[in-house]
């Protein structure tokens, strides 16, 4: 009896192991149809339909993962892998960010450089990388006139077509003017590279892809309003307040924190990575399944005018491979 069991256990298990060999190399079904009426239309390739009118994609097959791609400018299919754009096809290029200051009096604590030509910073060696900074031989960005000497908000357009196609890295320099006064606070809100393409398509680069690495100019002072930052204090940064120290928690809104009057000058360094000015941020698409949903259909409303190419990426993957594949049409969306 205790055999036969055994025998019965074996025979469960390995025909259990065959059946998820198979489920794990089952090919990659998908089908869409599109529910037509109500102003949409739909010939099997082609889909016409009102702007502001949602389109219903009707699935079969169910692969583990689906993504769709609209078509629309940061959401196209052909640009899921672009992380740079060619030179020719870009008509203007600006860094573009607004400037919080709070407290104090903030003339001149601020400078903004770029070079096309600095070597990089280590990261890991406060000796070299302090003396870099100071010692390369910067081009002004913004410099501390054109930085608010009051506190407020400023908005920032810089023109970058002259770099382009350049290895760039871009630097902000802190520096403490008036230890008799309040430091200042300064927010960086919503910083980004935008490039207008020739056909009037828009691509950012964020400031959380620059690579932003802070150098603390003098943490080896071990200044008594730092304190409570215990762990690297050079090149760190923070998610409290905290005197002359960064806080990345946010980078659409990053800032470095002010200190109290009579307390020690500030004086800190933001070094990006090298980069190129027409870099960009792939396109990326809406996950619409995974593995533990059953959907069978989709709805997407375009708002604009125009041609556009809806594309749904249907994909079934393990450990041992990845099967995807993919269903374009052409939607056309009228007035």
């Amino acid at each position: 009896m205790k055999l036969n069991k055994f025998l019965i256990a074996a025979t469960f298990l390995g025909l259990t192991f065959s059946a998820c060999e198979n489920e794990l190399t089952d090919d990659v079904e998908l089908n869409v149809n599109v529910a037509t009426g109500d102003g949409v239309s739909f010939d099997g390739e082609t889909i016409t339909v009102k702007a502001g009118t949602a389109i219903d994609f009707e699935f079969s097959g169910d692969p583990d993962y689906l993504t769709f791609f609209s078509g629309e400018a940061g959401s196209e299919y052909q640009y899921r892998e672009r992380t740079t754009v060619d030179e020719s096809e870009v008509a203007s290029s600006v860094l573009e960010f607004s400037l919080q200051a709070q407290y104090g009096a903030p003339a001149n604590i601020l400078t903004m450089y770029i070079s096309t030509d600095f070597p990089g910073i280590e990261g890991d060696d406060f000796e070299a990388d302090s003396v870099l900074v100071e010692s390369h031989d910067w081009d002004i960005l913004i410099s501390p006139e054109e930085f608010p000497s009051k506190t407020g908000t400023t908005s920032y357009t810089v023109d970058m077509t002259p770099y382009m196609g350049e290895r760039i890295a871009l630097a902000i320099c802190y520096r403490g003017q008036d230890k008799t006064q309040v430091q200042s606070r300064f927010y960086f809100k919503n910083m980004q590279i935008a490039n207008v393409m020739t056909s009037g398509q828009e691509t950012t680069l964020l400031a959380s892809s620059f690579g932003f690495t802070p150098i603390n100019m003098l943490y080896k002072h071990a200044l008594s309003d730092q304190r409570s930052m215990t762990s690297n204090r050079a090149y760190g940064t923070v998610t409290n307040n905290t005197s002359g120290i960064w806080n990345f928690s946010d980078m659409t809104n990053f800032y470095i924190h002010s200190s109290s009057a009579n307390t020690e000058l500030k004086y800190s360094w933001l070094v990006s990575n090298l980069f190129v000015v027409n870099a960009c941020s792939p396109d990326s698409g809406t996950g619409i399944k995974n593995i533990t949903q059953t959907v069978n259909s989709y709805s997407y409303t375009y708002d604009e005018a125009g041609t556009y190419t809806a594309t749904f990426v249907a994909t079934n993957g393990n450990y041992k491979r990845v099967e995807s594949v993919v269903r374009e049409y052409k939607v056309v969306v009228t007035e």
